[in-house]
């Protein structure tokens, strides 16, 4: 990894756990050749978990928080406009999407 990445998480994370966002998100500010990515890390011993990260233009994984995870594991990107499900319906039990309505339906 290039060493100003280093240099550069090693003096501006503190605490690395549930921080991903927050930190990607000020480092991509500070080096804007790095792409944000939003995904899933896939943890040998933790499981799969969402997660951000960052990839340089080499295509190398940039992540500043990647001391949260115990042991080993892959990142899975998702595409950009990768829809989650936020909930389900009290009524039908249809999942709600990330979406500006969030009924099922009008009544």
């Amino acid at each position: 990894m290039n060493s100003r990445y280093v240099d550069w998480i090693a003096d501006n994370v503190r605490c690395p756990l549930g921080t991903c966002r927050e930190v990607t998100f000020a480092m991509q500010f500070v080096f804007p050749e790095l792409r944000r990515v939003r995904g899933y890390y896939d943890c040998v011993v933790m499981g799969r978990r969402p997660h951000w990260w960052l990839v340089d233009p080499s295509g190398e994984v940039v992540d500043p928080t990647a001391e949260q995870f115990l042991g080993s594991g892959r990142y899975i990107e998702l595409p950009e406009d990768y829809l989650e499900p936020v909930g389900r319906c009290q009524h039908c039990g249809e999942e709600h999407w990330r979406v500006a309505e969030m009924f099922c339906s009008a009544r």
